[in-house]
């Protein structure tokens, strides 16, 4: 049983180990990925695009599998954290830090970018100008005056 285990394991990977280093490419079809590749561990679709999810040998240390991203069945990105699959386009991913760079916290003093919050376009030049709301003509409530406080009668002395 655990030879069969083993073999199937080394059929799956037989295509990028046939190949040494395999290099995917903006607009490859999925066919074309998967002759590159081999079959994925796991397919998703959401909302118009498919990822193809590759083992990569470090998913616990380095957090994710390998990750292909199909639009319209051509790939738009992808990214790779094993040394023996690389993406000529442009990866949405940053760099993999390092373990010692992980420890030392290389980004410990550096600014997060936070993405501005978004502002509503301005108005076409020549576009019709558009009504404002009046405001509403609710009168504002006057103020009463406070009423003093209560005289104390003098303090008497019963001795």
């Amino acid at each position: 049983m655990r030879s069969l285990i083993v073999l199937s394991l080394l059929c799956a990977s037989a295509p990028l180990a046939a190949q040494g280093t395999a290099t995917i490419d903006s607009g490859m079809t999925r066919q074309q990925v998967v002759a590159a590749l081999g079959q994925p561990i796991s397919t998703r679709s959401y909302a118009g695009h498919t990822y193809l999810l590759y083992r990569n040998g470090c998913e616990k240390t380095c957090g994710m599998s390998d990750l292909v991203v199909l639009d319209s069945d051509k790939v738009v990105d992808a990214i790779f954290r094993s040394p023996a699959r690389h993406y000529s386009g442009t990866s949405s991913s940053p760099r993999m830090f390092t373990q010692a760079e992980a420890r030392r916290g290389i980004n410990a003093g550096a600014p997060l970018a936070v993405p501005a919050p978004n502002k509503p376009e301005p108005a076409a030049k020549n576009a019709e100008p558009t009504a404002k709301k009046p405001e509403p003509t609710a009168k504002k409530p006057v103020p009463t005056p406070a009423k003093p406080a209560p005289k104390k009668p003098p303090a008497t002395d019963h001795r």
